[in-house]
């Protein structure tokens, strides 16, 4: 008890050690960062899909994202807010906000003509409007497709991923009527929160 008081009272004269992380709320929440290392994309949080975020930055930068820090709260600060931002103009499902954070370093940050130290660059309207109508929900942009239609990217490499290689409408049509295996009916569902619309193979002829 004695050693602890010494302690505070440490601090309270020299005003703690020297560090970049402001205080222990902050440490905390920064030590998830690493569970998106092992933990299912499914079960992010914000936290998580912010560690990798600055991961991508760090790998494109070779350095720190430069944390605003602007709350005391990590729950207020200007990075979560931009977070549930994105969460409220596109998605709130994990697997959705990551690809989004992938393609945003694959597209965006490429193209900027200096240094980004602002997460703020994705969560602009036109930036998140045209991704969400021409990328996530590239299976509805045009209703007219027909069997010869070319599938997205993102949908081909659902069924790629269980060794299935369907590259246009016609063929994500044919497996639609197969008999479904766990695997197939799981890719199906993917599609869906992919935002692809499945009464569209109704309509293929």
């Amino acid at each position: 008890m004695a050693n602890a008081k010494k302690a505070k009272e440490k601090i309270e004269e020299t005003g703690g050690e020297l560090t970049n992380i402001p205080n222990e709320k902050y440490k905390k929440f920064f030590d998830k960062f690493a569970e998106v290392e092992t933990l299912e994309v499914e079960q992010w949080k914000t936290a998580h899909l912010l560690g990798y975020f600055c991961k991508k930055y760090q790998e494109v930068y070779n350095e720190p994202y430069p944390w605003k820090f602007n709350n005391p709260s990590p729950a207020k600060c200007f990075e979560v807010w931009q977070i549930n931002t994105l969460v409220a103009r596109l998605s709130a499902n994990p697997k959705i906000l990551k690809d989004y954070i992938d393609w945003a370093y694959t597209n965006l940050v490429p193209k900027a003509k200096r240094r980004l130290t602002s997460i703020s660059f994705m969560t602009k309207d036109e930036i998140v409007i045209g991704y969400k109508m021409n990328v996530l929900l590239a299976g509805k942009k045009n209703l007219n497709v027909d069997r010869s239609t070319p599938l997205p990217n993102q949908f081909q490499t659902v069924f790629q991923e269980i060794g299935i290689f369907a590259t246009n409408y016609g063929d994500l049509a044919f497996l639609a009527q197969m008999e479904q295996t766990p695997e197939m009916e799981l890719a199906f569902q993917k599609l869906g929160e992919l935002g692809f619309d499945k009464d569209i193979l109704g309509r293929i002829v």
